[in-house]
């Protein structure tokens, strides 16, 4: 379960229930609000402030005191009250949720104003099932290591870190520098190649940071893609041929068998020691980064991070985040401009294309989350096709 937070989908309670909960309607091979080919370089995407602007909640009270309390640990006296709350999360995330607190300070006259954030942001523990998955698989910890202890001193564009909280059951809290002022660009709509690249320098240059002695010397997981069982990644190729038949044409749902056919020697050649593991992301795309008024790329949700070659986030940047004809257009550029091996790109797209038979197998609830899924399958097949990934074996 907790690889599919690198998707923020709902984890599929019943393999025997259908996937889709309302009658399927055919869609069609490329994505309808996917950027045309004129329109690849132009900057678009709405920053998240409409969303947080149309969602204030009240939370429940263990909510509202678990804010408190970071507040409380985040700002000495005088403290801020917490004026608006609004949900920033809803129908992304699975593993946590995301508020958006508006504050109210004492003497908050123009100069303190300068000084002092005027809204932050609250990650907490979300409930249920997903909750358990995230402790288990230690999501939440890892989070609040890298706000903590691995982010510290980084150059990497992330926000800021005011204050952490481990409650002791395997979950922890965040209190962190509200971003809604940023742009953002929906993972669905896909990065341009110029997004595309400041994302490709903000990894190259928080990967060159660690490198691989420093890396392979913290207690950070390994890469987590020999962790996935092979009757769970066929029982996903089956349902591509079922279930997403209408969704994701033959040719890539070949390039999945062909990618299973070969999966013990692709991991290997994967996990081999030679591919200069460093600390990465785990999970950089679309909808886990913003962008600044610089056009920086600004990265959060940590929960993935993990030692692995670097050239492993910038597949997985790709085959998430760039509509076809963008990753073939920018993706020898991309791998340049970060420094990389090609080949080992190529072989990063083994990761997203075992773990996306996973995300395939969820319980849906949404059309925007059938669409999630079938554009991640899409994407990430026609990349193996075009990469030759299965043939990175002979």
């Amino acid at each position: 379960n907790h690889l599919l937070s690198c998707w923020g989908m709902m984890a599929r309670q019943d393999l025997h229930k259908p996937l889709f909960n309302s009658q399927k309607t055919n869609r069609p091979e490329t994505c309808p609000n996917q950027r045309s080919k004129t329109g690849n370089n132009q900057r678009s995407g709405h920053t998240v402030v409409a969303m947080a602007l149309a969602n204030q909640v009240s939370p429940p009270a263990g909510v509202v005191e678990d804010i408190h309390r970071l507040l409380a640990e985040a700002f000495a006296e005088p403290r801020p009250n917490i004026s608006k709350i609004f949900d920033i999360n809803e129908g992304r995330g699975v593993f946590s949720a995301v508020y958006r607190i508006e504050l109210q300070w004492p003497n908050n006259d123009a100069v303190h104003k300068q000084q002092r954030p005027q809204s932050v942001v609250a990650k907490l523990p979300c409930e249920g099932e997903n909750r358990t998955a995230a402790k288990s698989s230690g999501a939440y910890a890892r989070e609040l290591a890298a706000y903590s202890e691995l982010l510290v001193g980084s150059h990497v564009g992330r926000p800021k870190y005011y204050a952490g909280l481990a409650y002791g059951d395997g979950t922890t809290g965040l209190l962190l520098e509200d971003l809604t002022s940023h742009r953002a660009v929906d993972q669905i709509e896909g990065l341009n190649s110029d997004d595309a690249l400041a994302v490709a320098d903000a990894l190259a240059q928080f990967h060159r940071e660690w490198g691989s002695e420093k890396a392979l010397a913290t207690d950070v997981r390994r890469s987590i893609v020999g962790a996935l069982s092979e009757a769970s990644l066929t029982s996903g190729l089956k349902l591509l041929e079922t279930d997403w038949a209408d969704h994701v044409n033959a040719p890539i749902r070949s390039s999945y068998s062909s990618l299973l056919q070969v999966r013990g020697q692709l991991i290997d050649l994967f996990l081999s020691a030679g591919n200069a593991p460093t600390l990465c992301h785990g999970d950089p795309r679309a909808d886990n980064l913003v962008f600044n008024r610089k056009g920086k790329a600004v990265l959060f949700d940590w929960q993935q991070v993990a030692v692995q070659f670097g050239e492993a986030d910038l597949a997985w940047l790709a085959g998430t985040s760039l509509s076809e004809d963008v990753r073939r257009t920018a993706e020898r550029e991309l791998v340049n401009s970060y420094g990389g091996d090609f080949d080992r790109y190529r072989l990063g797209f083994a990761l997203p294309g075992l773990a996306v038979l996973m995300l395939a197998q969820r319980q849906l609830q949404t059309p925007r989350e059938i669409e999630f899924v079938a554009m991640s399958l899409r994407r990430i097949g026609q990349a193996l096709l075009d990469l030759e990934v299965s043939a990175l074996t002979r």
